[in-house]
């Protein structure tokens, strides 16, 4: 009998070995790899339909993809992306361009079914519309249950927390759980953009204090245009679109948070583990957190198989250890750029063309461990031209 995915009328299992609370990727491959281990693994869900609502642009490097075990296709894929465009407040421009496709535009609900049927093909139970409204640890970590929005509950021997922003079961579970840089932003689907299809398009703005507003086009006409900020962050997506699209028209939204802070060190042993946005697994400079997330969602079923066969512990955190020092580092990136003026930022955006470190960078760069591209490229010719540069600029 073919797998699919079970409604909340459905019956719910009285025990399994591993349960994934949260349908988006990090869950999905976390399922996905501890049923490849021969795990009985069970998923919720807490929406009706896997990927919905939409809560990202979907931007996936293609290097990171294969990192995760995710194969490039077409029944996600809207758009292939060559490099990005960035644009200073001024409206100095910076260019980093490849010969061949570095990221895909990913259709959101597409993507995280195609996760979803690789889940199940590997052996994971998915449950959708099944909310998860407590957990207990019981015998001291012998076992978890999870309570239902209905009463009913669930027993397994190990539970990973996969719920995104919301953190309800985290702060349950993880005494002084604190993850205080979400950061709300709007998404708007624009069509008549009129800008390169092949390119991510980045601007800072003097009104954009909070975080950069972006367009990642879906074709030659349609894109996702973004704005992150504390404050009226639809109004401000409508100044941008105004200003840099002014032909263009608004045929869809969201609302979403990005997180844009450190790694936190919690949930990363025993039985109870945090993956995804729950855990900052995310790229505090982007608010991107599909492949960091999904790295430590494969490094998270390692350790469980490792500790309820085996009795080993501590394989997540030092499965982890070195994506965890890069994303701290690409934090103090994001802070350090958070605090720069618009002049400063112009100087390093214009400096950074003129040194030709943007076509370093198209060989070196990785959108996903950043600060490491950047050290690199830092070190080659073009690299010092652009220290040099920037420090005449600074002073």
């Amino acid at each position: 009998m073919e797998r699919g995915f079970e409604t909340k009328a459905s019956s719910v299992l009285p025990s399994t070995d591993i349960a994934v609370v949260g349908g988006g990727p990090a869950g999905l491959i976390a399922a996905r790899e501890a049923a490849r281990r021969g795990l009985q693994v069970t998923l919720f869900e807490e929406d009706e339909i896997i990927g919905r609502p939409e809560r990202c642009a979907g931007l996936y490097s293609i290097r990171g993809l294969e990192k995760i075990g995710v194969t490039i296709s077409r029944r996600y894929v809207q758009n292939f992306v060559w490099g990005c465009r960035i644009n200073s407040p001024s409206g100095a421009v910076l260019e980093v361009s490849s010969p061949t496709p570095v990221a895909v535009v990913a259709e959101r609900e597409a993507f995280d079914r195609y996760l979803a049927e690789k889940a199940l093909a590997s052996g994971a139970d998915i449950l959708v519309g099944r909310r998860v409204v407590s957990c207990n640890i019981v015998g001291g970590d012998k076992f978890c249950e999870v309570v239902f929005e209905d009463g009913s509950k669930l027993s397994s021997r190990a539970l990973v927390i996969a719920e995104g922003s919301t953190a309800k079961l985290a702060r349950m579970v993880f005494t002084g759980y604190n993850a205080p840089h979400w950061l709300p932003t709007i998404q708007l689907i624009v069509r008549k953009h009129g800008l390169e299809r092949r390119k991510a398009h980045i601007w800072f703005k003097n009104y954009l204090k909070d975080f950069f507003g972006y367009l990642v086009p879906i074709n030659e006409e349609v894109g996702k245009l973004g704005v992150a900020a504390r404050r009226d962050p639809l109004a401000k997506a409508y100044r941008l679109m105004r200003e840099e699209m002014p032909g263009s028209k608004i045929i869809g939204y969201s609302a979403h948070s990005i997180y844009r802070g450190p790694p936190l060190e919690m949930g990363l042993d025993g039985n109870v583990l945090l993956v995804g946005d729950v855990a900052g697994q995310v790229k505090a400079t982007t608010g991107g957190g599909v492949i960091a997330g999904g790295i430590c969602a494969k490094a998270a079923a390692s350790h469980l198989y490792s500790y309820l066969e085996e009795g080993r512990r501590g394989v997540y955190r030092r499965m982890v250890r070195g994506l965890y020092r890069e994303l701290r580092a690409i934090y103090w990136v994001a802070k350090t750029i958070d605090s720069m003026s618009d002049k400063a930022l112009d100087g390093l955006i214009r400096v950074a063309g003129e040194s030709g470190l943007s076509k370093t960078l198209s060989r070196r760069g990785d959108m996903d461990f950043q600060v490491t591209g950047l050290a690199e490229s830092l070190a080659s010719p073009a690299g010092l031209r652009f220290l040099f540069g920037l420090l005449k600029t600074l002073l």
